[in-house]
């Protein structure tokens, strides 16, 4: 009985030697590939997506013109801004006619007739308008102009509908003479306008609600990227960059060449690259898609973005040792960040809410943006409205600036808190020369 146990303990020990000398033939680790993975560069985790052009370029606003000087005012990504401009998406604009501004009584439009007026913020190259608007048009001049306005209104005791596009050159503007839009289509649109607050102008300058306007305030919770995750983006060979530190706190990693300015306060970075070539071809149009494709390439988009700016220039910013190195003609590309349907505006608590790139002559300069990324909801939300009607009229007369007005638009102004980053709903007042301030 032994001699029995004996053989079966040897017999066990024989399969099982024999069963690890194959595994350890057949499955030998591959250093060869360890060493490789350590070797080769491992890819950057992303701020955010990728975006198409299409996606970041629409209207700021939507405005509604009911006839008798009632007006409605639509943002973006709410259920009926969404409607009429898909609706417009699906129609085609052809044979665009030039006119005269002059020509045209905007203020009997505005109050008699219904209508629809798209707002750009900032004008937007016809050719790139194409990519959003079906424009079907082989005149030369109207795709070289910059479209800041589009008035589609109806004439409904002629049965005609007049399509306008305001450019940003001397108010010169372009009718499509060929329109795929009935009186019926103009009418159906104008109609969502009467459910939604109403809105009244004043001084024939901007519009403010009539009730007072109902926004959610919110706490966000949101994540921090680390300078070292943008400067892998950013830099050929992230291990050559030496890192400085001044005196004010903020860090700049350096190839000699390049440089990354981390304000840590903020947690707001701005790449320089001042090795742009002494000439070169661009205009605004393909200075924007490269803005996307470099931002694309470079931490993507950390939320919903939308074109807000193209401005050429010539300053040259002596506040911020990365840009002193910025001389002579330049463009900014600006795109200005949302949470649902209001933009986010950076304020002295948080410089946060827009991504922003700067070339010259073609190539990518300047880059700037933040390291926080909104998560996807909301940890606490609070209604709150906002004043309105006479009692905000009277907050607008008392500031300095009154007469110089044209826009008041809601925003969320952010700050950081314990609990997360909070978004609190505020007036903002855009003045004629493009600043702005907030309604106290």
């Amino acid at each position: 009985m032994k001699e029995q146990a004996k053989s079966i303990l040897l017999a066990v020990l024989i399969i099982t030697s024999l069963a690890q000398s194959f595994f350890l033939t057949y499955n030998m680790p591959n250093f060869n590939a360890v060493m490789k993975r350590e070797n080769e560069y491992m890819p950057v985790r992303p701020l955010g997506q990728e975006q198409k052009v299409e996606n970041l370029i629409y209207p700021n606003q939507i405005i509604l013109h009911l006839g008798n000087d009632k007006h409605a005012m639509l943002y973006p990504d709410v259920p009926f801004y969404n409607i009429v401009l898909n609706r417009l998406k699906g129609r085609s604009f052809e044979a665009f006619q030039v006119k005269s501004a002059e020509t045209i009584d905007w203020k009997l439009i505005r109050r008699q007739y219904e209508g629809i007026e798209l707002q750009f913020e900032s004008a937007i190259p016809a050719k790139l308008l194409e990519k959003v608007i079906p424009i079907n048009d082989d005149d030369s001049a109207f795709m070289n102009e910059n479209i800041r306005e589009i008035w589609i209104y109806a004439l409904e005791d002629m049965n005609q509908v007049r399509v306008l596009f305001v450019t940003d050159n001397n108010g010169r503007v372009y009718e499509s003479t060929r329109a795929d839009l009935t009186v019926q289509d103009v009418k159906v649109q104008v109609e969502f306008g009467r459910g939604v607050p109403a809105f009244k102008r004043v001084d024939d300058a901007f519009y403010i609600p009539v009730e007072p306007y109902e926004m959610t305030q919110l706490v966000m919770p949101y994540q921090i990227f680390t300078p070292e995750e943008m400067q892998n983006s950013l830099f050929f060979d992230p291990t050559l960059t030496k890192i400085i530190t001044e005196a004010n706190g903020s860090v700049i990693y350096t190839d000699s060449k390049r440089g990354l300015q981390v304000n840590q306060e903020h947690h707001w970075v701005t790449y320089s690259d001042p090795s742009a070539p002494a000439e070169g071809q661009s205009d605004a149009t393909s200075d924007v898609l490269k803005a996307i494709s470099f931002v694309n390439q470079h931490g993507g988009w950390n939320g919903t973005y939308r074109l807000s700016l193209i401005k050429d220039g010539t300053e040259n910013d002596q506040s911020n040792p990365m840009l002193q190195s910025l001389h002579g003609k330049h463009s900014r590309v600006r795109f200005q960040q949302y949470w649902g349907s209001y933009p986010i505006i950076m304020n002295s608590a948080l410089k946060f809410g827009y991504v922003q790139v700067t070339l010259q002559n073609g190539m990518v300069t300047t880059y700037d943006r933040s390291l926080i990324k909104l998560g996807g909801h909301a940890t606490h939300r609070e209604l709150r409205k906002l004043p309105a009607g006479d009692a905000l009229l009277k907050k607008l007369k008392q500031m300095e600036r009154y007469s110089e007005i044209k826009d008041v638009q809601p925003v969320y102004k952010p700050v950081l808190i314990e609990e997360g980053m909070k978004l609190t709903p505020a007036w903002q007042v855009t003045y004629e020369d493009g600043t702005t301030d907030w309604v106290i």
